[in-house]
């Protein structure tokens, strides 16, 4: 009888130790896991080319475009985040300069907008367009799954609600 607690012991410890050492993979201080940029990009593509069913001739001449329009937005992005640190580190400003700020944040909005109405068109070049709607369904839904996957449990609250309806 002591033997086999003393064995239940040692596998569970074991399983304690190997849950401990995958949780812990790939993560930083503070809990967040380790973003990488080229992963990501690499298991987008792969998820978007999947989801759209592009041929390998279609991938090699899609995901330079898509990749131009993403860093396209990418500035527009830190420029908006310039613009919404003014007001988080400066809390002396006026109406006015948050008038300016919300206005240059709205109308970059529209602007990265307009690069991606653009980059659309010119995936019609090398996609049909049956396809450049699939790309952008793949897109969404991959952000949605990348979203999930470095916040462990961020859907389950929503699905959970969904289903208690």
């Amino acid at each position: 009888m002591k033997k086999i607690i003393m064995l239940m012991m040692a596998l569970l410890t074991c399983v304690c130790m190997e849950a401990q050492q995958h949780n812990n993979a790939g993560k930083q201080q503070g809990g967040r896991r380790e973003f990488n940029p080229e992963l990501y990009m690499k298991k987008m593509n792969e998820f978007v080319a999947n989801e759209a069913g592009l041929t390998e001739a279609e991938s090699a001449k899609f995901f330079p475009l898509l990749r131009e329009m993403l860093d396209k937005q990418h500035g527009l992005m830190r420029q908006q985040r310039e613009l919404m640190m003014k007001g988080w580190k400066n809390q002396n400003l006026s109406e006015a300069d948050y008038e300016q700020m919300v206005t240059k944040v709205a109308a970059l909005d529209v602007e990265s907008k307009k690069v991606e109405q653009t980059y659309y068109k010119r995936f019609h070049s090398v996609l049909p367009w049956k396809k450049v709607y699939a790309v952008r369904i793949a897109l969404t839904r991959f952000q949605m799954e990348a979203l999930n996957h470095f916040q462990p449990g961020r859907g389950n609250k929503r699905r959970e609600s969904n289903n208690n309806r």
